[in-house]
């Protein structure tokens, strides 16, 4: 499952260097004019090369965060409703394993940032929704009833037995990647940064 990161990406022309020459900016007319090709020069190169990445890696960071901060720009997730059995992230919202979170990353192809998790799972709590409970699902919740009831989790046992007898299960939204205005602000202020020093 792929979800575009749309908002964040940058097409950004810059005239090549014979044509900032053209326009009189050569060192026999203004001072300092080679220096002043070499910055235009790197900041367009940053902008091409190094731009890309960073949005890709800012992206990446930002919305695996969003699962340390259980919400998505400052809007929390609705907590769970019972306790879950084991799991390394105690009762953390969709982080039993870290497994979904661990799976986003990034690609690029041409001048656009593609942010995607391959887990099958991860479009139905990033938009909620309802889905049709199958027999291995059926089977499986089941299993972790009688888990549950074995380990005197009696809560647990109860919502697993609603679910194994229920036709479908309604799955709550809890958005960790979309466009992002704290994410557009980051971006945004690492590349400003990078341009002063480039330029400065």
């Amino acid at each position: 499952m792929l979800f575009g990161a749309a908002g964040f990406v940058s097409d950004v022309a810059c005239p090549p260097h014979n044509k900032i020459r053209n326009m009189g900016l050569d060192n026999q007319n203004i001072k300092g004019a080679d220096e002043m090709v070499r910055k235009l020069l790197e900041a367009k190169r940053y902008i091409k090369e190094d731009v890309p990445e960073i949005i890709g890696i800012e992206a990446t960071k930002h919305f695996k965060k969003n699962f340390f901060d259980e919400g998505f720009d400052g809007k929390k997730w609705d907590s769970r409703k019972s306790k879950r059995l084991g799991g390394t992230n105690g009762q953390k919202v969709l982080s039993l394993s870290g497994e979904l979170a661990e799976s986003i990353t990034y690609r690029i192809d041409g001048s656009t940032i593609i942010i995607y998790t391959d887990k099958k799972y991860a479009e139905i709590h990033n938009k909620g929704g309802k889905i049709t409970v199958t027999d291995k699902m059926r089977r499986f919740f089941w299993f972790k009833n009688k888990e549950a009831k074995e380990a005197g989790a009696d809560d647990v046992a109860e919502m697993y037995k609603a679910m194994a007898l229920s036709k479908e299960i309604t799955i709550k939204q809890r958005k960790f990647m979309g466009e992002s205005k704290e994410l557009i602000t980051i971006i945004s202020n690492r590349i400003q940064k990078d341009l002063k020093r480039i330029l400065g």
